[in-house]
């Protein structure tokens, strides 16, 4: 157990509270790949990776302030603070999140997204067995599961019906394409939240950063996905995320404002590090447009909805 200095600045929770498993089922704490591997689910179990050497090693570095993936991280809650006294090693029952990569396998092509190039090179998805053998989800309070398009993925499908019959509630992440009917009122009754890759307000904007979608065809889905929760009167979370690239910045206002038309529960913002910060600092004018136009959408909209760190990173809201 290590007593805390009031100097720390790297605390990253990721290191305590679970583990991103990737297509090939290499362990990371988080889905950004960071701050490096520590096992692999085909070589040992979950709940023995959970004190490996390198992950108690990152623990000690995140309290250390020597975290090396901290500061050009846009996932970490950098105003989060742990107690004064905290271990380095943790229990397996003590986790709770688990992110599940299933492959890169997509029935589109979104600008930015490098998922269907390297499907196409290697063509690895995670097998659901070896899932099931060597993971004891018990622990897991959430359970997210993306690819790739995770419908298009046979073993997510399978892993989706081990959830369901050991009733343990998951988060898809879609591009919601593939929600039918019977899709729709099984998620109404198995899954806690949707959570639908929007990328736009609009048809225009959606089909140019969603290369091979249907705006109306994702909006008639999210249509079916509340009238099969009124139907089943379940508490599932249909969710919009806008991930911004250089294409569709100028409709973060729109979004804010038509959320809830579209027919979402709640928003977040991703956004392209490569490209994004670079371009709204190329172009100030347009970013202090933006400013404007996200502060006036605000004023007329429930920000207890919203997650809107990563505009506040972006330097897009007004303080």
């Amino acid at each position: 157990m290590k007593e805390l200095s009031s100097s720390y600045s790297t605390y990253c929770r990721d290191l305590w509270d679970g583990f991103a498993i990737m297509k090939n089922g290499n362990i990371f704490c988080c889905c950004h790949l960071g701050p490096s591997r520590v096992g692999n689910i085909h070589q040992s179990l979950l709940s023995e990776i959970v004190n490996s050497e390198a992950l108690v090693l990152h623990r000690q570095e995140s309290l250390d302030g020597r975290l090396g993936c901290y500061d050009t991280c846009n996932l970490v809650d950098k105003g989060l603070r742990p107690g004064p006294r905290i271990e380095t090693r943790i229990r397996y029952n003590d986790c709770r999140r688990l992110h599940i990569s299933f492959g890169e396998s997509c029935n589109i092509r979104c600008i930015r997204c490098e998922h269907p190039g390297r499907h196409r090179k290697d063509g690895i998805l995670l097998d659901s067995e070896v899932l099931v053998k060597n993971v004891d989800i018990s622990p897991f309070e959430e359970i997210i599961l993306q690819g790739g398009e995770p419908l298009t993925i046979p073993s997510c499908l399978r892993f989706m019906n081990y959830l369901e019959e050991v009733k343990k509630k998951y988060t898809l992440l879609t591009n919601g394409l593939l929600i039918d009917a019977r899709m729709a009122d099984r998620l109404a009754r198995y899954a806690k939240a949707v959570s639908i890759s929007i990328n736009g307000a609009s048809k225009k904007t959606h089909e140019i950063v969603n290369l091979g979608s249907c705006f109306e065809t994702v909006t008639r889905n999210i249509g079916l996905l509340r009238e099969a929760r009124m139907r089943r009167g379940s508490g599932l979370i249909v969710h919009g995320r806008m991930t911004l690239v250089p294409q569709n910045v100028h409709e973060i206002p729109s979004f804010i404002e038509s959320y809830s038309d579209m027919g979402f529960d709640r928003i977040d913002f991703g956004y392209d590090r490569s490209t994004v910060p670079q371009f709204l600092a190329e172009n100030p004018l347009l970013t202090e447009s933006l400013r404007k136009g996200i502060a006036d959408a605000l004023v007329n909209s429930d920000s207890e909805r919203m997650n809107l760190r990563r505009l506040e990173q972006l330097g897009l809201l007004k303080i």
